[in-house]
This record gives C-alpha cells, sequence and structure tokens, in this order.
C-alpha cells in the first residue's frame, strides 16, 4: 500500500511539473510580451523666490531615448525616458545647479512595460505626484510632477 501511494504522490507530482513547464512562456515569449504605450507629461513650475511668482513649463517624453531639459536662473531640470526590453522602462528626474552642475536632486522611476502607469496622486499630480525642490544656496524653488497620457 505505501508504494501505491508513493507512485501516485510521485506520479501527481511529475504531472504537475510538466504542466508548469509547458505552460510557461520561453524566454523568446516572455520578451515579446505586450507593451503598453506610454506618454509621459512633465509639469515644472519655477521661481527665484518664493515671494514671486511661479512661471510654468511642460515636456512630453514618448519616445525611448527622450530627454528634455528646462533651464532657469538657479536651476536645471532634466528628464530622460528609457524604454529597454530587458531593463523596463525608466523615467529618471534630476535638478541640478546650473552653474557648478551639482545635482540638487535625483529620482528614478522604474514601471512595468506591460502595465499601464496609474496616475494616482490627488490633485491631478500624476504618477510621481507633486515635488517641491529648493537650492541650497539661492532662494529659488522649482515644482515638479509628471503624469501618463
Amino acid at each position: 500500500m505505501k508504494h501505491s501511494k508513493r507512485r501516485v504522490l510521485t506520479g501527481l507530482l511529475i504531472g504537475v511539473m510538466v504542466l508548469l513547464v509547458s505552460c510557461s512562456p520561453s524566454p523568446e515569449e516572455a520578451g515579446r510580451q505586450s507593451v503598453v504605450p506610454v506618454s509621459i507629461d512633465c509639469r515644472v513650475s519655477y521661481r527665484p523666490s518664493v515671494t514671486e511668482s511661479l512661471s510654468e513649463s511642460a515636456i512630453k517624453l514618448t519616445t525611448s531615448g527622450d530627454h528634455e531639459i528646462i533651464e532657469f536662473d538657479d536651476m536645471e531640470f532634466n528628464a530622460q525616458y528609457w524604454d529597454d526590453q530587458f531593463e523596463g522602462r525608466s523615467l529618471l528626474i534630476s535638478v541640478a545647479s546650473p552653474d557648478t552642475g551639482d545635482e540638487v536632486v535625483r529620482q528614478l522611476y522604474q514601471m512595468d512595460r506591460g502595465k499601464s502607469l496609474i496616475n494616482q496622486f490627488i490633485g491631478g499630480h500624476g504618477f510621481t505626484g507633486l515635488i517641491y525642490i529648493y537650492h541650497p544656496s539661492s532662494t529659488a524653488e522649482l515644482q515638479c510632477f509628471c503624469e501618463a497620457r
């Protein structure tokens, strides 16, 4: 009786393993999963001092390798978008001092190629949320957020 139970269990385990292997996509098929198109709009607001009004700018990133820079008096906004078959999608936002090139902030957003981006933040602040950045040695302020379209 013990041997027949073992044979049944062994047979079941082998059957489950064969089923799992046969249902799994090949590496080639996994690399060809459907890619959800993406378009990213970033809105950037800048003011040299918190006592002054904001000036607004916008950029759009849609193609892998898109790279946009917006220059202001005390800060430079830089956004780069990549869509790599193996590494996935990513958006890199950085803000630097234009005089020295020193980065004030750097933020990486990694995204699934097979899923749509979700604009999850209240107030229409996209998938990044509203980000406030202050220059370390001046009174300048930069606000930005990016959203999926």
